[in-house]
């Protein structure tokens, strides 16, 4: 009879998983992966950039300058009027950093864009303290 008693606790028992934590854990996770990744902050915006023979990969900077083909600015994804304004966002969004790597600005633009928009942008950037990457494609 005693054995019988032990087979009847044992199918009593019940295995409890704590799930209530596994919202949080997911949740956590989510908000991990976003901090970590680098959303695309020029996507939507055309730009056939120009090609060279000679062109180096490019490390990831975190901020971003770009010319479609019609002239259009954008800074970070938003459109911005012109060169100055360029300027004034470039040295606000980099006040603080120090590194050279932080100062990085990745700048691409539209090989239709000509000379009298594009130059401009350039010395902005470069007044405003960041260093140039420039985007184009292998020929």
């Amino acid at each position: 009879m005693m054995a019988r008693d032990r087979r009847q606790r044992r199918h009593r028992r019940k295995i409890v998983v704590p799930v209530a934590s596994m919202g949080d854990i997911a949740f956590l996770l989510i908000i991990f992966f976003m901090i970590c990744s680098n959303f695309a902050k020029e996507a939507g915006i055309p730009v056939d950039p120009p090609r060279s023979p000679s062109i180096d990969r490019v490390k990831q900077a975190s901020t971003v300058v770009a010319i479609d083909a019609e002239g259009k600015i954008y800074f970070q994804g938003r459109r911005v009027s012109d060169a100055r304004s360029v300027e004034t966002e470039v040295s606000e969004l980099l006040k603080n950093v120090t590194s050279r790597e932080g100062r990085m600005v990745l700048f691409r633009c539209d090989r239709a864009a000509g000379k009298e928009v594009f130059e401009p942008v350039m010395d902005a950037i470069t007044r405003a303290g960041g260093v140039i990457v420039a985007v184009g494609e292998k020929k």
